[in-house]
């Protein structure tokens, strides 16, 4: 289900998972869950920079993107000896610290270079191909979402891809994510657009849209379009980086953000006290010290970990399920093909 082989090809996986109807581990509680009438309501919040591409933090605001010319430079400039005392061999140095870096991938020696864009390309395929496998789990038998009609679930676009002048950029995305789910899909929505320096700005953007959701609801006398009421269930997943920043004293509002519960009680906190919502943030961003010392802060990307806990969180079940779950199927795979 959560497949991470860099060496797999990313049109097999697309087809492995969207075209079985049991791609998801916990398919089957779903199907009783809706018959029930109790599937949840579900925002699912995509970042991209650091969430579908590995991004580099370089004290700009700007990201260095990691791609194969850069890879390959940076290899070779290794090779030659860089002595850490310029700009640019400290940027060297960080490159070839993320390139060795392992993946959290089941397959053993799996680096985040396999996470590389393409040259003069912004995507990596095999990200796309998990933020895919995520909105497949969330959608269910839910065929519409994603695509304008969603009914119960919403992909929103948190990014600053957002902005019009990068519409060709979400374009792009929306027909990856349409070849990788066999069906049509376009973002449901966007966050609001503002001013956004900081990773702070961007957890207050979510919120806002989390407040507006509810005052349309309310508004509108308990539904708003897509279907979503203002007094059933939500839930809400966040893919987001927040400008590669750790989770480390931000002040949002006058809440102090210290860790990712406390990003997760703030949104919560913009809904209305007797609304039942739960949150979970999958904050893709790690950092270390370089083989010289330099602080290296990553946006890392989805990881095969980051794929487990959200279908944990979208089935109700819990993360150790869903490994079992596919390590059970990773060990059939393997004895059907011996």
């Amino acid at each position: 289900f959560f497949l991470g082989s860099a060496g797999a090809s990313l049109a097999q996986i697309a087809l492995k998972f969207s075209s079985s109807r049991h791609c998801c581990p916990f398919h089957h509680k779903r199907i009783a869950m809706e018959a029930a009438g109790a599937v949840p309501e579900t925002l699912i919040f995509v970042d991209v920079d650091g969430v579908l591409n590995v991004g580099i933090r370089d004290g700009g605001s700007t990201p260095i993107l990691l791609e194969e010319n850069g890879c390959k430079y940076a290899a070779s400039k290794h090779r030659e000896g860089t002595s850490s005392n310029s700009e640019q061999d400290s940027l060297v140095e960080k490159v070839f610290s993320v390139m060795e870096r392992p993946a959290g991938s089941v397959k053993a020696g799996t680096t985040l270079r396999a996470l590389a864009c393409r040259t003069g390309e912004l995507l990596s395929d095999l990200l796309v191909v998990r933020l895919a496998i995520i909105i497949k789990a969330a959608a269910g038998t839910d065929v519409g979402a994603g695509a304008g009609d969603s009914g119960r679930l919403r992909v929103v676009l948190a990014s600053n891809w957002r902005s019009p002048k990068h519409a060709g950029r979400v374009h792009g995305l929306e027909q990856l994510l349409s070849r990788y789910l066999k069906r049509p899909f376009v973002f449901d929505a966007a966050t609001r657009e503002g001013e956004e320096h900081v990773a702070a700005d961007r957890l207050r953007c979510i919120g806002d849209f989390v407040r507006d959701r509810f005052r349309a609801a309310e508004q509108e006398g308990g539904a708003v379009a897509g279907g979503m009421g203002a007094a059933s269930e939500l839930r809400i997943l966040v893919l987001e980086d927040f400008f590669i920043t750790p989770m480390q004293d931000w002040d949002c509002d006058g809440n102090i953000i210290r860790s990712v519960t406390d990003a997760e009680d703030y949104i919560s906190s913009c809904a209305p006290p007797s609304a039942k919502v739960s949150v979970r943030i999958l904050h893709p961003y790690e950092e270390w010290r370089s083989r010289s010392g330099l602080k290296v802060q990553v946006g890392v990307g989805l990881t095969e970990q980051h794929c487990r806990e959200a279908a944990a969180f979208l089935s109700g079940a819990t993360t150790a399920a869903v490994a079992a779950q596919q390590q059970q199927q990773h060990h059939h795979h393997q004895h059907h093909h011996q």
